[in-house]
């Protein structure tokens, strides 16, 4: 049978904190009225995550080497959903998990795409990124909003979900790996002609991020440039 949602968590060395995810994601889902398919996938991990992730059966998993980037791991996690919403969030628990029934109502009342914003005057910040990734978030969210025309108050937030035709079009056009992919997704879902609303959300800043400041940013950079060429 279908499951009405597919929730999708991209690993990374994450051996310390991914069964408290997993069993966040278990606990709240299980107690919900529909139902619902869990896949974690190991992006190429080096710390011991696929082994944990291999020792349980209530939930799908893809491991793979060498590790190849977020989006990578996301859009693989995507096409190989198979739910009729699907919920893609970053380990760690930065959103709730009960935050996703403000972006389900969105994609009931006709939405493609729901993204969950941690800008909103509605949205909870629980606790701060650290100074330099608020200064590189906020000279990113100036690129993607002045020079490729994103108007979100925020593209980054790692909580999204998309109808199952609105995922396995837009990850079947993905080529970006890295976390430049939220930027990629959200252009191809207008020029795809796909309606696209936020929702705030609560979030705190996770202190464990695999995010590199110096080299990501080079990398994020190249990214956006390889976005605007395609």
């Amino acid at each position: 049978m279908t499951p009405h949602l597919s929730v999708v968590i991209p690993c990374f060395n994450e051996a310390r904190k991914i069964e408290t995810d997993i069993q966040a994601a278990l606990s709240y889902f299980g107690s919900r009225d529909y139902s619902f398919e869990l896949i974690l996938v190991d992006d190429g991990s080096s710390d011991g995550t696929a082994a944990i992730l291999e020792q349980a059966k209530a939930y799908s998993t893809i491991c793979y080497k060498p590790n190849r980037g977020k989006g990578y791991a996301v859009r693989r996690g995507m096409l190989k959903a198979c739910g009729r919403y699907r919920l893609f969030a970053d380990a760690g628990l930065c959103v709730p998990f009960s935050e996703i029934e403000k972006g389900l109502a969105l994609l009931e009342s006709g939405a493609d795409v729901a993204i969950g914003s941690r800008k909103m005057a509605e949205s909870q910040v629980v606790e701060q990124q650290a100074g330099y990734r608020r200064i590189g978030s906020s000279v990113f969210g100036m690129l993607v909003r002045n020079w490729m025309g994103l108007r979100y108050s925020d593209t980054q937030c790692g909580f999204k979900l998309f109808t199952a035709r609105a995922a396995e079009r837009l990850f079947s056009a993905a080529r970006i790996d890295g976390f430049m992919f939220d930027a990629e997704t959200l252009i191809n879902a207008r020029k795809f002609g796909l309606t696209v609303k936020e929702f705030p959300v609560e979030w705190r800043a996770d202190p464990d991020s695999r995010y590199k400041p110096f080299s990501g940013s080079f990398r994020n950079l190249i990214e956006l440039v390889r976005i605007q060429l395609q």
